[in-house]
């Protein structure tokens, strides 16, 4: 009795601490919101620079050369012991105070996750390396390759029964469970078409399974020799929400279990899909943990955008009652981000610096083509799309302003007057200036913003009893910018 009381005392104070860190997160979000949830395209119509930067960052900025700010970006950003006081610095280190980290208490790395594992009785699986057949991105290799011996690993501790991947799409992650672990997978996925591709490549993959692949132990590559059992991944088209009952479809697919012990995982589960994902774990005593990596924030629905619908719900969720993606804890209850600000959330700042990448030019000429349009053609909409990768095709402004021109049918560039355009040409230095900094300043704010929706949902899982719930960090953020995942635990 002393040793359960134990686990309940430190498990209050998980989720006190969790509060208290979600509290520190919306009080320097919450007056920086607008900024989150403006528009770049009318970076020059409604006056973003002077409205929404504040005027001592704004100041300091406007008298300093561009590269100086670039350069000072840079390594603000990508060193943690950086001293420089200016008021950019401050800024860039103000925001960086705020992002989620490593605390061992709710928040872990892949280390202490193992450790965990070997906590509940687990034993570690070696990790599994497919070089074929996986995505064109290096990056995804990888994440399936670290997943799927962690996934492995916990469906080990918690004897789980079946592996279940929440749309779960080309089912990348159950082939590796089924063929290199021998764990019965399932794949959910709405698209009909999708899941039958998918049948198709992993017949595929198991006839040159080890030709393909390899068993990775203490970094050194070897090859599998172990027979597979073709029989153990299987898919089912459903659309999943909270109300999905899990059990009833693994009993379906895999009729040889009668004890059904579900492990629910998702790599880059989208939108709603997410949270839903954690409302049946909650709710669904035959789901006996979650492994969860969340991705496309821009796709949850908020009280604010309860309208708007993302491509799955538009295509496959009609007739379901819609739960909000944001937020899930009561403890949130009534606040929102905004869909501007959780399409932020999925940038990557540490790609950006380790990349040293500027915004493409061409977010420059879109924001001038706005100020063009709103002044010559006030009632005028830009069909949503219509100006895609139209920058790569163009040389220059008058180029970019020639082809949209002609592609939106507007009538304006050979009306317009040279003195005008050359007047917009002359102001652009400036204003290229002020786009890329105002870019840079913005995406300070996207892990804050991503650490809030993250720590909302482990919130909500505490809210709900459950004391083994983590959030960690599985992969390097410049590869793979939704590096973390969720962990919990029945």
């Amino acid at each position: 009795m002393m040793q359960e009381s134990h686990f309940e005392n430190s498990s209050m104070q998980t989720a006190m601490r969790l509060r208290n860190q979600i509290n520190t997160l919306i009080t320097f979000l919450t007056p920086l919101l607008p900024l989150a949830n403006c528009h770049m395209v009318e970076m020059f119509t409604l006056n973003h620079w002077e409205k929404l930067v504040p005027k001592p960052l704004k100041d300091t900025l406007e008298d300093m050369q561009l590269n100086d700010c670039i350069e000072k970006f840079w390594n603000c950003a990508s060193n943690s012991e950086c001293s420089d006081a200016s008021e950019f610095a401050v800024w860039i280190k103000n925001a960086q105070s705020h992002y989620v980290s490593i605390n061992n208490d709710y928040c872990l790395n892949l280390e202490q996750l193992q450790n965990r594992f070997a906590k509940w009785g687990g034993q570690m699986k070696p990790e599994i390396l497919i070089t074929e057949f996986m995505s064109s991105k290096k990056s995804y290799e990888l994440q399936v390759q670290t997943m799927s011996h962690l996934v492995a690993s916990l469906h080990n501790s918690t004897h789980s029964t079946c592996c279940v991947e929440a749309g779960g799409g080309r089912g990348h992650l159950p082939v590796a469970l089924t063929l290199g672990y021998g764990i019965p997978s399932l794949t959910i996925d709405c698209a009909d078409k999708t899941i039958e591709a998918a049948a198709v490549r992993i017949k595929i993959i198991q006839k040159q399974w080890h030709a393909i692949a390899k068993r990775v132990e203490n970094g050194i590559q070897g090859r599998i020799n172990d027979s597979i059992n073709k029989n153990l991944h299987r898919f089912a088209s459903a659309y999943i929400t909270r109300d999905t009952d899990l059990a009833s479809i693994v009993r379906e697919k895999f009729p040889e279990q009668t004890d059904i012990r579900v492990l629910l995982t998702g790599l880059h589960t989208c939108g709603n899909l997410g949270p839903d994902s954690l409302r049946i774990f909650a709710a669904q005593p035959a789901v006996k943990a979650v492994f969860n990596v969340p991705c496309c924030y821009h796709l949850l629905t908020e009280e604010v955008d309860a309208a708007m619908f993302d491509v799955f719900e538009r295509d496959f969720g009609s007739g379901h009652k819609m739960d909000e993606g944001f937020p899930m804890s009561q403890y949130l209850k009534g606040y929102n981000l905004g869909r501007n600000a959780r399409m932020l959330a999925a940038q990557s700042i540490d790609r950006v610096v380790y990349q040293k990448q500027l915004p493409d030019r061409s977010l420059l000429y879109r924001a001038i083509l706005q100020v063009i349009i709103r002044q010559h053609l006030p009632n005028f909409t830009i069909p949503e799309g219509k100006l895609k990768r139209l920058s790569t095709k163009c040389h220059g402004f008058r180029d970019y302003f020639k082809m949209a021109d002609s592609a939106l049918n507007l009538g304006l560039y050979d009306n317009l007057s040279e003195s005008y355009l050359a007047d917009i040409v002359a102001q652009m230095d400036v204003q290229w200036k002020q786009t890329v900094l105002f870019y840079l300043l913005r995406l300070c704010l996207a892990q804050v913003v991503e650490g809030v929706i993250l720590l909302d949902r482990l919130l909500f899982l505490f809210e709900n009893g459950f004391k083994d719930v983590f959030l960690v960090k599985l992969f390097d953020p410049v590869l793979s910018p939704r590096c973390h995942s969720i962990v919990a635990v029945r």
